[in-house]
């Protein structure tokens, strides 16, 4: 077997460091809330997890700070070009996977229904890749379950293969694997709403304002939530 030169072995390790270095520049500001300096820091690396990161800036910024649906579609747009930049460095990236599925779902919800005829099969199909390489994915199941209920809910369900039986217990199967996750909770009520309980629905809302957050998006989606409890907001 031949032997790698020690200077090429020591040229590999200096570029897995500064990735690694680039990786952590970009989570810091994400973590704080700086969603714009956490995007350009992350996106100028070419690694599969920080292109991933990069999804996951522009989408928290298009939720949580752009003012205009315009600026929300761009930001969107970023994110899923992000998403699918670290799928081609890395096809089972799961992050990636679950990034582009929420990057794409999102701008569809701005769109309207008749210019995201697709968009309801591609999210499915990324959420089934995910749970094809991890069939007990928190982040998939809630996702998986949910979309079931809101495509059967718009009545389009027949379109897409969508069900209502057994969706709700698909979203309680991921809150189990990750009880504490304040986005994933949100999502847990959403479902309890499309599933005709409202005072359930009510109970997981403010479960979410009682967790911990661990990042500044964290905080904007309990904000939101507290809002949306106290009658100031349509939705949370």
């Amino acid at each position: 077997m031949r032997r790698i030169p020690d200077a090429t072995v020591a040229f590999l390790v200096a570029l897995l460091c500064v990735a690694a270095a680039s990786a952590q520049d970009a989570s810091s500001p994400y973590k704080k809330g700086d969603f714009v300096k956490s995007y350009r820091v992350a996106v100028a690396t070419d690694t599969a997890t920080s292109q991933t990161l990069a999804a996951k800036a522009a989408v928290a910024f298009a939720l949580f700070e752009a003012t205009s649906d315009p600026v929300r579609l761009d930001w969107f747009q970023r994110g899923a070009d992000a998403a699918q930049h670290a799928l081609k460095l890395q096809p089972k990236a799961v992050g990636a996977l679950l990034a582009l599925a929420q990057a794409k779902g999102e701008a569809a919800l701005l769109r309207g229904p008749l210019q995201n005829l697709g968009v309801a099969g591609e999210t499915r199909d990324l959420l089934r890749r995910v749970l094809e390489l991890e069939p007990e994915n928190p982040n998939a199941l809630v996702g998986l379950g949910v979309w079931n209920l809101e495509i059967t809910d718009r009545g389009v369900g027949w379109m897409f293969g969508a069900h209502r039986k057994g969706a709700l217990v698909m979203v309680e199967r991921g809150i189990e694997r990750a009880p504490d996750d304040i986005e994933l909770r949100i999502e847990y009520g959403r479902a309890l709403q499309l599933a005709g309980d409202a005072a359930a629905a009510r109970s997981q809302f403010q479960l979410v304002l009682k967790l911990t957050p661990t990042s500044a998006a964290d905080r904007f989606r309990q904000q939101r939530v507290a809002e949306y409890l106290a009658g100031k907001r349509a939705s949370p």
